[in-house]
């Protein structure tokens, strides 16, 4: 009988049946997939089975409960609820009783559809010998919860529980013997789990391993390639045949010394050297890996035989089976924080780790090369072109050094007016004049007796200053922040998973998923007097400074979102730059109205249209005004200067061909906007 039926009761009464609790979700939605992988949801059902929780690799024990429902008790389906919590924070169930679940993440897991916990869910449990006949409401069954299932059900919810109870069938349950048995029976589960280097002849294994090159087809099986980044002296080598044969007699056993452009595509995506394990699959494996596995996935393998291939040299895996057993796969998720199997964080470390070490020996190698081409090419060279001797560096250690405290500036000026609303670190008691940071360092050095004067590119310095705002970049504050995708490494605590990780030509390995968001926008900045007007537009100091991501939040107190989503985040934004640069976004629009409006009609649809233009961003070098023609806002801006800390660095700018150019660029850093102005 549906919900929302008439329904005769204790006493004769009608009493319109329950429908599911409003937010709530049955079972054979999940499982006909209505519901997709990875969201959240909420359920009522009753307990099937129970495997009494084990403990896991981390600090989490593991239990696993099979729920149904209404939906799903004609045909004797059901779905697994995993639960990953601390022991004492376990549920105690038995069969009968009714789970409530809130915010439960529905997963796919060896190949099945399946429940999972996280941070954010609570678990209820009405004990079945208590439950009150439909309508009272089963409060009074309600099993006491543990501290972290801080929801407390509804009333609704509550008595949905005894109309679920007592109208479900139950011919399927077991008995309260049988069911117990088997609960405890779930105890003997040996734990097999191990990584590559410890794997021996005639045993089986669990493994979390990545998939290091696309499934290959056999006759009647598939063959796997997989590492866990752990070496294992009886594995097969593999090395890259690239650059490595002509680098020296002994070669390149671990085949670093090539890039993703020397191997074919489709082949082997590494690890090199003795890390990596050939594993052949036979149905029902190989069709599940066949459909849904593919090279750079992380996956869980299951009863893995381990021994030596027919050639008796090298361990190779087995993973039989026969078309009516379980599938022993599992593809993971490296990105789900809340969910991530310690052993899989573990990998991922290691993977990272060994890309680090494998990208720079291969630029060391490169570069030992190019250095022993360059003294052939240069044997025949006079001496003046030779790079300056180590006391030559020390002379322009010195030089550079004593330049920098000749030439900081001091910019007091006790008449104006500083915003006391931004503060920064303290570094020394006089400011920089925008004149000074922006002056090229000078040293003298000596070249066969005769005395050269080099201008470095750039120094690494740090600089306090008492500037002002005169333009920002992006013009819009909606491009403030930008995107990218995660990483496997973005689950890495400590700031493990750094900017060398993901972003690797020969490891792109990102995630299709959720985008992360961050800052990148950059300030203009003069000195203060030249507000003054004493100065011509054209004359006046002026340079660009960075402010990343780590440095916006700071100076923010922001965390990065899409700006053009997050209104909230948005006018948050506005109102706290608007401390530092006054009334310089007003000045801004109204100026690009002004020029939108002499460009005609057509620009103007152009400008508003809803495709995202291209934009040309500042020069990237910072210099005097007299080199840096054009740049900067010219209208007259309203806001008060403030101090600020400021760094000098270089970045190196590919395309040249002696193989780039360093370029002076500054950033901001350790700067901080105190409060909002009300």
């Amino acid at each position: 009988m549906p919900a929302g039926v008439s329904r005769k009761v204790a006493g004769g009464a009608d009493q319109l049946e329950p429908p599911l609790p409003p937010k709530f979700v049955q079972i054979r939605q999940i499982l006909d997939e209505s519901v997709p992988p990875g969201r959240l949801i909420n359920i009522i059902g009753v307990v099937k089975d129970w495997r009494l929780p084990i403990p896991t690799t981390g600090n989490d024990y593991k239990c696993t409960i099979t729920l149904y429902d209404l939906s799903t008790e004609e045909d004797n389906h059901d779905i697994n609820f995993a639960i990953f919590r601390s022991e004492a924070d376990m549920p105690k169930v038995t069969v009968g009783d009714v789970i409530i679940g809130t915010a439960v993440r529905v997963q796919r897991f060896r190949g099945s559809l399946s429940l999972i916990t996280n941070n954010t869910t609570s678990i209820h449990v009405y004990a079945a010998s208590k439950i009150p006949a439909w309508p009272q409401p089963a409060g009074v069954a309600l099993v006491p919860a543990s501290k972290r299932d801080t929801r407390t059900p509804s009333a609704a919810e509550s008595t949905y529980v005894s109309y679920i109870y007592h109208k479900i069938d139950k011919y399927s349950l077991p008995d309260q013997q049988e069911f117990q048995a088997k609960a405890e029976q779930s105890l003997n589960v040996k734990q097999k789990f191990s990584l590559l280097k410890d794997v021996q002849e005639g045993k089986f294994y669990d493994l979390i391993v990545q998939v290091v090159r696309d499934p290959y087809e056999g006759v009647s099986t598939l063959t796997l390639y997989v590492s866990d980044y752990t070496e294992n002296p009886h594995f097969h080598p593999r090395a890259w045949q690239g650059l490595w044969d002509s680098v020296s007699g002994d070669g390149d056993p671990y085949g670093y010394t090539t890039t993703d452009v020397d191997r074919p595509s489709k082949e082997w995506v590494g690890p090199y050297g003795k890390m990596s394990l050939q594993i052949t699959c036979f149905d029902p494996h190989s069709s599940f890996i066949r459909e849904v596995v593919k090279a750079r996935q992380w996956v869980g393998l299951r009863n893995v035989q381990i021994k030596y291939g027919r050639d008796g040299q090298y361990l190779e895996g087995f993973l039989r089976g026969d078309p009516h057993s379980s599938v022993n796969v599992d593809v993971l998720d490296p990105t789900n924080a809340d969910t991530i199997d310690p052993n899989l964080k573990k990998a991922l470390r290691r993977c990272r780790d060994y890309h680090k070490k494998k990208k720079q020996q291969i630029k060391d190698i490169k570069a030992a090369q190019e250095a022993g081409m360059k003294r052939k090419a240069s044997a025949s060279l006079q001496q003046e072109d030779r790079p300056p001797n180590s006391k030559d560096r020390r002379k322009h250690k010195r030089a550079v050094k004593e330049q920098l405290e000749n030439d900081r500036g001091v910019s007091q000026e006790p008449h104006i007016a500083v915003n006391e609303l931004v503060t920064c670190e303290k570094h020394s008691a006089q400011y920089s004049t925008v004149e000074s940071i922006l002056k090229p360092v000078v040293y003298e050095t000596t070249i066969n007796d005769q005395t050269t004067s080099l201008v470095v590119p750039f120094v690494c310095a740090k600089y306090q200053a008492l500037v002002r705002v005169v333009d920002f970049f992006p013009p819009s504050l909606e491009d403030f922040t930008c995107s990218r995708k995660q990483t496997p490494y973005d689950v890495l605590s400590d700031n493990e998973a750094d900017s060398d990780c993901g972003t690797s030509s020969d490891d792109e390995e990102a995630a299709e998923g959720e985008r992360v968001w961050e800052w990148r926008f950059a300030l203009q900045l003069e000195d203060p007097a030249s507000s003054s007007h004493q100065q011509q537009p054209a004359s006046r100091p002026r340079f660009w400074v960075l402010v990343d991501n780590i440095e916006a939040q700071c100076l923010t107190g922001l965390d990065a979102a899409d700006l053009r989503e997050d209104s909230e985040t948005l006018q948050k934004l506005r109102k706290r730059m608007s401390i530092l640069w006054g009334d310089l976004e007003e000045q801004k629009a109204q100026a690009a109205e002004k020029r939108r409006k002499e460009q005609g009609a057509q620009n103007d649809r152009q400008t508003r249209s809803g495709t995202q233009l291209r934009l040309e961003r500042p020069p990237l070098q910072s210099s005097p005004a007299e080199d840096n023609e054009g740049g900067g806002f010219e209208v007259p801006v309203l806001n008060k200067p403030f101090v600020c800390c400021i760094k000098q660095y270089g970045v190196l700018q590919e395309g040249s061909d002696e193989g780039g150019a360093w370029v002076r660029c500054y950033g901001l850093f350790g700067t901080k906007i105190l409060s909002v102005s009300p």
